[in-house]
């Protein structure tokens, strides 16, 4: 692929857009992405690549995904399909890249289980390994998608946590790749399952204790 576009901006490679369409398609399949609902990233030099707009998720090709610069807009002609539109929520990925230069790839799904935690304002206990990786994380209040307000309150919010709930909204997860960005959001949906159905058989899941949660948190994610 020729390096077109403004100085400074490194075209998407083909294994990367190919990389980016097999996890949204691993996301759809797994009822975390919906037809049109859920976005997903990768930074690129000056810019990213990220879902387009108003296209079925299910069936994305690599020429689908739109080339974006660090102000959202689409890159030159060659870079992306003719007439696409980023996704809506641009520039709330291109914030995350900003504030977390470790970050180069940025998840959002509408994962049912973990959207239904938000919607009750829950918080994810430590009822697994897995869920160690998420105790403290945020809950941003309800903005409109794709407005500045939910670029703010996400950038005010997210800190240095790999995940967040987007009140009425779905899930945010970060990583320092795709597959990791990903399998966050994967993991997190899984144990949003067992504390949903727990609480349906109206009980409290049994948590690893405090002490071991500290240890497992300097093991684990340290």
């Amino acid at each position: 692929m020729s390096a077109t576009g403004a100085a400074g901006f490194g075209p998407a490679s083909r294994e990367m857009r190919a990389q980016l369409v097999t996890i949204v398609d691993e996301l759809f399949k797994s009822g975390l992405i919906t037809a049109t609902g859920g976005n997903v990233s990768a930074r690129l030099p000056g810019g990213a690549l990220i879902t387009p707009s108003r296209m079925h998720k299910g069936s994305l090709r690599p020429e689908d995904l739109v080339q974006v610069d660090a102000a959202g807009r689409p890159a030159a002609k060659g870079a992306g399909p003719e007439n696409a539109r980023p996704s809506v929520e641009t520039g709330l990925h291109l914030k995350v890249y900003e504030l977390r230069p470790a970050v180069n790839a940025v998840v959002h799904t509408h994962a049912p289980m973990a959207t239904l935690l938000g919607l009750l304002g829950l918080p994810v206990p430590p009822v697994t390994l897995e869920a160690v990786h998420y105790v403290d994380m945020p809950l941003i209040p309800f903005a409109i998608p794709g407005s500045d307000g939910l670029v703010q309150a996400v950038a005010g919010g997210l800190g240095d946590s790999p995940a967040a709930l987007l009140r009425n909204h779905g899930l945010l997860t970060v990583g320092p790749d795709l597959r990791d960005a990903a399998d966050k959001a994967l993991a997190l949906e899984e144990v949003a399952r067992l504390v949903v159905i727990a609480r349906l058989f109206g009980k409290e899941p049994a948590t690893i204790p405090p002490d071991a949660v500290e240890a497992l948190r300097k093991s684990v994610i340290g």
